[in-house]
C-alpha cells in the first residue's frame, strides 16, 4: 500500500474572507430525521437512567424519512400520500428480568419532534414504523 501526502494549493478556509456552507432549514428531510433520531436517544437516555441509573447500549441515529405527495396552493395544500418515517438502529431492549418499551419510547419521542416542527401534520399524514433492534450482547 502506498501513502501519498499532497500540498492543497488552495487558501485555507481559515484565512479565507468568505466560507460557504449549505444549511438545511429545520422542515428539510435530513433536519427532521437527525431531530428525531437525537430526540430518541434523549428518551431512551431518560429511561435507562430512571430505571437503572446508568445509561444503557443504544445507537438510533439510523433513520429513513421518505417524503410523500402534496398539492400545494397558496395558503395551504392537501398530503396526497403520506411520508413514510422508518425508525431503525438498536437499542437494549431487556435489563435482567426487566423489558424496556423501547419502540413505544421512540415513537413518543420522534413523533413530538416532529409535531413541534411541523405542527399541522395530521396522524394520518405519516407511516410509522420501528425495526430498532435489540443491542449486541457483548456491548450490553
Amino acid at each position: 500500500m502506498t501513502i501519498v501526502v499532497e500540498k492543497i494549493q488552495k487558501t485555507p478556509i481559515e484565512e479565507q474572507k468568505v466560507e460557504i456552507v449549505e444549511r438545511k432549514g429545520i422542515g428539510h428531510p435530513d433536519s427532521l430525521a437527525d431531530g428525531m433520531a437525537e430526540k430518541i436517544s434523549i428518551a431512551l437516555c431518560h429511561e435507562y437512567l430512571k430505571r437503572f441509573d446508568t445509561i444503557l447500549h443504544h445507537n438510533t441515529d439510523k433513520l429513513e424519512l421518505v417524503g410523500g405527495e402534496v398539492d400545494v396552493h397558496f395558503g395551504g395544500g392537501e398530503i396526497l400520500k403520506p411520508i413514510y418515517i422508518l425508525l431503525s438502529g438498536r437499542a437494549t431492549n431487556r435489563c435482567g428480568d426487566e423489558e424496556i418499551p423501547v419502540h413505544d419510547i421512540a415513537f413518543e419521542a420522534a413523533k413530538k419532534h416532529i409535531h413541534g416542527v411541523l405542527p399541522n401534520l395530521g396522524e394520518d399524514d405519516a407511516i410509522w414504523e420501528s425495526k430498532i433492534g435489540h443491542g449486541s450482547s457483548e456491548l450490553m
